[in-house]
């Protein structure tokens, strides 16, 4: 009986020891679940570069560039929020930590931003307007924009706090008190629909961003576009951060994906897309400058 005892205890004690050891195991194996910090990201209705609404949403370049972000960045919870170019330039102004997946870098230093890599490559703004009004513009190609906002007779559409480039950039500033152009906060199609009703004469845009609202339009190819004098045949857009040390080191590891997608073909796309096909080998033929900076 004592033997019986004594075996009994011995087990109760083997199976204290064994339950024990799993438990030490298991602590030092488990660790508390860190919460993710959240990352917000200030989209923009922007076709074809953010498409946000309709059968062609997600197809924009900055679409394709903002998944890839967010697919690489798995430590950040991902937040998108919308907003309009000239909501985004005030939550930058006022300090709120954001990034963006596309933005030009004129305006980009002028916020002050944490700004990545050159992370795709673009085609030129155009002047952008009617077929039917053609003679309107004569046949000055590339156009004088600033010979064509003095131009009383006809009406220009901008899309207030976008950038266009350097040069458009700083010939709106000048000319954005004159009656004949028109500075809202609009998107591109409802632009591009008071081209189509007549309430503007023009608009300044890419001619891609055209095609795509004459596409979605269901319009004949109606518009006709020029060049800008003094605008470069391509540009670039950049990934920003809000400029302060939480912006930069965000913008660290956004390069550092940058580093290591830029080159492959699944992202080159990203920069082609909406193009037709003899822009597209420009963008081709310009994208590899772009990796060189």
């Amino acid at each position: 009986m004592r033997n019986l005892i004594r075996y009994t205890r011995s087990m109760h004690s083997a199976c204290f020891l064994c339950l024990f050891s799993f438990f030490l195991l298991i602590t030092a194996t488990v660790r508390p679940v860190q919460a993710r910090e959240t990352l917000v990201w200030s989209v923009i209705d922007f076709p074809p570069f953010q498409v946000l609404d309709g059968t062609y949403a997600a197809s924009g370049s900055f679409d394709g560039e903002l998944q890839t972000l967010t697919d690489k960045m798995p430590d950040f919870e991902h937040t998108i929020v919308r907003m309009s170019f000239a909501r985004r330039k005030q939550e930058f102004l006022s300090g709120t930590n954001i990034c963006t997946p596309g933005i030009f870098l004129a305006p980009a230093k002028e916020l002050n931003l944490a700004i990545s890599k050159p992370a795709l490559t673009h085609l030129d703004n155009r002047v952008i307007f009617l077929k039917n009004k053609a003679a309107l513009f004569g046949n000055e190609n590339p156009i004088d924009l600033e010979a064509l906002f003095k131009r009383k007779n006809l009406i220009g559409g901008m899309v207030a706090g976008r950038s266009y480039a350097p040069n458009i950039d700083a010939l709106i500033r000048r000319y954005k008190d004159s009656p004949n152009l028109v500075i809202r906060t609009l998107t591109g199609n409802q632009q591009f629909q008071m081209l189509q009703s007549g309430d503007l004469d023009y608009l300044i845009m890419f001619s891609h961003e055209a095609a795509f609202q004459n596409n979605r339009m269901g319009l004949n190819n109606t518009v006709m576009n020029r060049s800008i004098a003094g605008t470069p045949p391509y540009l670039y857009t950049y990934v920003a951060c809000t400029g302060n040390d939480w912006g930069r080191a965000v913008i660290n590891k956004i390069n550092a994906v940058l580093d290591r997608e830029r080159r492959k073909d699944s992202y080159k796309q990203f920069s082609e897309r909406w193009y037709p096909p003899e822009d597209r080998k420009k963008v081709r033929r310009y994208y590899p400058l772009m990796l060189a900076d």
